[in-house]
């Protein structure tokens, strides 16, 4: 059975709803206020040494792993760590690089 839309003297198509529009928090401002996308946003110093923290954790844990006789997740975690640690060498350098650049200003 087909239907047929009817429309009123307005133009508005009958029974059609109007649904007011659905936010996921009705307290956030509609203008939120301007965000500098440009700026990096460095890590903070205690960022940094909770990080370090973490991954001395992390290498404990993974000793304590492989003395038990893990070996699949202590060298998994052993081998994570050493990437970091390459990573960090080559983010040191490039850092080093950066600063005996001669200033171009």
């Amino acid at each position: 059975m087909k239907t047929m839309l009817t429309t009123t003297e307005t133009g508005a198509v009958n029974n059609e709803r109007r649904r007011k529009p659905r936010f996921d928090n009705p307290n956030a401002s509609l203008f939120p206020e301007a965000t500098y996308h440009g700026m990096t946003q460095w890590p903070t110093e205690k960022q940094i040494l909770d990080v370090s923290k973490k991954l001395a954790r992390i290498n404990r844990m993974a000793i304590r792993a492989e003395a038990n006789g893990d070996y699949f997740h202590s060298g998994d975690m052993a081998y994570q760590m050493h990437e970091i640690i390459r990573a960090t060498a080559q983010l040191f350098q490039s850092g080093q690089r950066f600063r005996r650049r001669p200033n171009s200003d």
